[in-house]
């Protein structure tokens, strides 16, 4: 018997997104093919392209990834529900799938009719199924609820009961898609050690998806995660898990630096929405006149940079590179613009911008640009990876301030990457000696939110900033459970000040107080503060559980000892936003209340550069 229970190679998913109800119909019937004029009647749409993975018998495989990333549609294709558009999937074995509650399982049936039915569409034997049963019920503990028709089941109860007969026969293959999240803690345990025990004894090959990343790493031995329809890494649990996770991360910490762009509390409940967090930029190629372009252009690569960090990349002709729910992607309406389906030669994917008679005669694209990149960062750079047959393509970006679009430069022509510059303060150039565009006009909005604060005081002292620094001090919005991190308070006053306390409060999603920081007269060291310096509170080990938090900062004029909120000098009213994770991925505790020790130390003015 071969060792690979599942081959597959180079698989491409594709689905035809109709621009109406009737089209789809009329294709069903093959009427469209006759009507020759009717050829852009819909958009080509891949889910997976260049796929390929093999999956050794008696492996224990994790599938992890966004919503929307691929994986149930490779699980679909694996299962024979859908058939490929292109490549090849042979599986070795016969394959159990637990893809969604409600399939295969009558609701008019009670639970122990369902188990024979289900048996004996396997082909089970009488006999055999009367053995099975009992197994069955003891496993899923339903003993009071077997003989109750499957309608009145809880989600809890049918996963149960449908997990319990899926593995009863000892599946070649089991194939699991998040059913067993409807599942209590206790059951999933069971569960995990039944997959494991199912690998090591008969050497059932498992597939698991799921987004709790706990129990992939306890029931797997290899992890891939599957981003935009490709598999972005494969290999040891651990390691894609954290490569994952870093990524998750990443775009938590942009959405909390947005977040506190906004520092109202009104308006931080508010700020759920993608444009509150990111800005849209809408770019296009063009003819050189504006029109069509002269010859046929292959685009290969766009990639975002912002001060050598990747914002975005388009993977131009790969999958998802045209929809609109990712990020960064391409808009290809057939019919109106002038983008050509994807395609692959033996440099990788590319779509190509020629004139294909597209209404606009463009071919746009649009990025998403972090808010807080703006704020923070002096310029953009677009880099592009295209084969022109000639230096006829412009690319443009759209200004909404007038409404139209700005000439960057024009792409050079053979195979060659060109960059352009997208200056926040002033005129900048591309490598062609091209002007750029000034988008300061886009800060505008995003300035003015950092002067809309809850914050109250007197005001003879003010803080003019907080920085919360990692164990290498980089500023982050990231934290790790037990590890050591800094909260730097800068502050200017108009007067001496005598006796002040400074204070961090961080508070829970809920408004429970979970930790305070204190720095009054003792641990200051002084007893007047003037002019400018900074407190810096220093943890050795951050005793916060894993989840998001809030903090507010304050400089109060005295210290309290009776539980009512002092004077204040200047107070920031939960307006620091920031996350706790666990280093290793894998702690289940979510929030911890604590008395947290902490060091305090004040460095005045012209003393407090040697800090970090």
């Amino acid at each position: 018997m071969t060792e690979t229970a599942i081959a597959i190679r180079d698989l491409g998913k594709m689905y035809r997104l109709y621009k109406r109800p009737a089209d789809k119909v009329l294709d069903a019937f093959g009427v469209n093919r006759w009507l020759f004029w009717r050829k852009q009647y819909y958009q080509e749409f891949w889910a997976l392209r260049g796929l390929n993975l093999e999956v050794k018998r008696g492996e224990r495989l994790g599938l992890i990834g966004r919503n929307g990333a691929g994986k149930s549609t490779l699980l679909k294709i694996i299962t024979g529900n859908i058939a490929p558009t292109e490549g090849t999937v042979e599986v070795q074995g016969r394959v159990q799938a637990l893809m969604e509650l409600g399939t295969g399982f009558h609701p008019e049936f009670t639970g122990r009719q369902n188990i024979q039915a289900s048996l004996a569409y396997q082909g089970l034997s009488p006999a055999k199924i009367r053995n099975l049963e009992d197994e069955i019920i003891d496993f899923s503990e339903l003993d009071e609820f077997i003989d109750q028709p499957i309608k009145t089941y809880s989600a809890g109860m049918y996963a149960r009961l449908a997990f319990t007969v899926a593995t009863v026969i000892e599946p070649e293959i089991l194939i699991i898609d998040e059913v067993l999240g409807a599942g209590d803690a206790y059951f999933a345990g069971k569960c995990v050690e039944r997959m494991r025990k199912l690998t090591e004894d008969s050497g059932a090959t498992v597939l698991f998806v799921s987004h709790d990343l706990g129990s992939v790493q306890t029931l797997c031995n290899r992890v891939i995660w599957i981003n935009r329809g490709t598999i972005h890494a494969d290999g040891n649990p651990l390691h894609a898990i954290k490569f994952y996770s870093a990524m998750v991360r990443r775009e938590e910490e942009i959405r909390l630096k947005a977040r506190d762009l906004k520092l109202s509390k009104k308006q931080t409940l508010l700020l759920e929405n993608e444009q509150d967090i990111y800005q849209s930029f809408l770019f296009r190629f063009v003819g050189k006149d504006g029109g069509h372009p002269d010859g046929k252009h292959k685009i290969r690569s766009i990639v975002l940079q912002s001060q050598s960090e990747n914002i975005g990349h388009i993977e131009v002709g790969g999958p998802m590179d045209n929809k609109p729910g990712q990020k960064h992607y391409i808009l290809d309406d057939p019919g109106v613009m002038d983008w050509g389906s994807a395609s692959r030669d033996s440099n990788g994917y590319y779509r190509v911008y020629a004139n294909f008679k597209g209404k606009y005669a463009h071919a746009p694209f649009e990025f998403a640009v972090p808010k807080s990149y703006l704020a923070n960062s002096s310029d953009l750079c677009l880099q592009i990876e295209a084969d022109c047959e000639q230096e006829s393509v412009a690319v443009e970006v759209f200004v909404s301030d007038y409404k139209d679009y700005h000439r960057l430069g024009m792409l050079a022509s053979n195979n060659s990457v060109t960059q352009f510059t997208l200056n926040t303060e002033g005129i900048g150039k591309d490598n062609q000696g091209q002007h750029s565009i000034e988008i300061k006009d886009s800060l505008k909005e995003i300035n003015s939110l950092l002067t809309d604060t809850d914050e109250y005081g007197s005001k003879e002292a003010l803080i003019t900033e907080v920085l919360i620094l990692d164990s290498q001090r980089k500023e982050t919005k990231t934290l790790f459970c037990l590890n050591p991190c800094k909260v730097v308070v800068k502050y200017r006053t108009t007067i001496a000040i005598q006796n002040p306390t400074f204070v961090f409060c961080i508070y829970l999603p809920s408004g429970i107080c979970a930790s305070q920081w204190i720095a009054s007269g003792s641990e200051l060291g002084v007893d007047v503060i003037a002019e400018e310096g900074q407190v810096v509170f220093h943890v050795d080990k951050l005793l916060l559980g894993k989840g998001a938090y809030v903090a507010s900062a304050a400089i109060f004029k005295y210290f309290s000892i009776n539980g009512i909120e002092p004077q204040a000098y200047h107070l920031l009213d939960r307006c620091i936003h920031f996350q706790v994770c666990d280093p290793n991925e894998t702690d289940r505790t979510d929030y911890g209340i604590c008395r947290q020790p902490l060091k305090v130390k004040l460095h005045n003015a012209g003393k407090y550069q040697e800090l970090l």
